[in-house]
């Protein structure tokens, strides 16, 4: 699906529809549309999203009976997913709370209780912060029994992944709220930021802790840039953002807005709201600065064909070794819109391969995330 197909002016109807934006309907849409629709949706996480709309569409304009068992399937299997999660959400959080600590549930389930029905987000994994800091936490999972040899050695910056869960959901465990920004100065007022503001908790119906709308915010903001950088972001990720907007106050997006300059995210916090406002109609009371359209459209680009890079770099026959490199080189493109982060990006993913290089020659793999498989 491309920016100039009619595949994908429909489909943004359908999403905005689906979210309340709009009441606009699609005009009739073809057979081999609807399939471009689909799969678009599919690769992009938001088949449970985008049906909202669908189920409402008649004649013409409906998908054929096949195609709508199939997304009636696909969407009771998110509910279900959902479902499960919120239970594994609450089961952790009392889990910890028995053994002292304060949680909250970041990202993934803490968005999707936002969205207008709470069970069509596709959830992916959990991510939820322990207090304590990173030497405290990785003790207590090691007292606990939640930590193998083999996560702990894969330890991420800001997190670390219980031992494989029998009900197959990746729990990722942070013991700093955010991975942050590469710019190490700009990543401490960051991480400072979000460590004072997540002592504020609340508890949700669910059963879980979420943090507050501004940690959210800056956190998911951060999280955006990142995967932005690394060639790795897509659409479900950019409709939380407009989400968390929609659902915040104007004191929260004052505080935000004063603090991306403090943060170094300006430049991305510019292209993230041209791109809300192109497909989610981002009314201008609601944005955190004002809209970069250059930096927006390089970064919505990225969002519809980035999934596609992402397929397509995981079925490549190339080495280990090979997909490394073309990662660095994709990255590269964004060094004149972001110098810093992609400067400091190449420093960091240098010495990250470096010190794991032991851990890939003990394994036999290039790749951190073959190595967990």
């Amino acid at each position: 699906m491309t920016l100039q197909s009619t595949s994908y002016q429909k489909f943004i109807i359908l999403l905005r529809n689906a979210l309340n934006i709009s009441n606009e309907l699609p005009t009739e849409v073809s057979a081999e549309e609807w399939k471009e629709i689909y799969k678009f949706a599919k690769q992009q996480a938001l088949l449970g999203v985008v049906f909202e709309c669908v189920k409402k569409l008649e004649g013409k304009t409906a998908p054929s009976f096949t195609m709508q068992m199939q997304w009636v399937s696909a969407t009771e299997q998110i509910r279900g997913l959902n479902k499960k999660f919120y239970a594994e959400c609450q089961r952790l959080t009392r889990l910890f709370e028995d053994n002292g600590r304060k949680t909250v549930i970041l990202k993934g389930q803490a968005n999707s209780i936002l969205y207008p029905d709470q069970f069509i987000r596709h959830p992916g994994d959990i991510d939820i912060y322990v207090e304590g800091g990173k030497k405290s936490v990785i003790q207590l999972l090691d007292t606990m029994g939640l930590l193998s040899k083999e996560e702990e050695e894969l330890m991420a910056y800001h997190h670390v992944h219980l031992e494989h869960q029998d009900n197959g959901i990746v729990v990722e465990v942070h013991f700093r709220p955010s991975s942050g920004f590469y710019n190490p100065f700009r990543n401490q007022r960051l991480q400072n930021y979000l460590l004072e503001e997540v002592k504020a908790l609340f508890l949700t119906e669910k059963g879980f802790y979420v943090p507050t709308m501004k940690f959210a915010l800056a956190m998911q903001l951060a999280h955006l840039q990142r995967h932005f950088i690394e060639g790795n972001i897509g659409l479900r990720q950019i409709t939380d953002y407009y989400i968390l907007l929609k659902n915040s106050t104007p004191d929260d997006r004052n505080d935000i807005a004063n603090m991306l300059d403090k943060f170094g995210a300006k430049r991305f916090a510019g292209a993230l709201m041209y791109l809300l406002q192109v497909i989610f109609d981002l009314d201008k009371s609601l944005m955190l600065c004002t809209s970069d359209e250059k930096r927006g459209e390089t970064l919505l680009a990225e969002v519809i064909n980035g999934d596609e890079y992402v397929k397509q770099r995981a079925e490549s026959k190339a080495s280990g070794l090979a997909n490394l490199m073309e990662r660095k080189i994709h990255t590269l493109k964004f060094s004149t819109l972001y110098p810093s982060e992609t400067c400091w990006y190449f420093y960091y993913k240098s010495r990250e391969f470096f010190a794991k290089l032991p851990l890939r020659i003990k394994n036999r793999s290039w790749s951190l995330q073959l190595i967990r498989k």
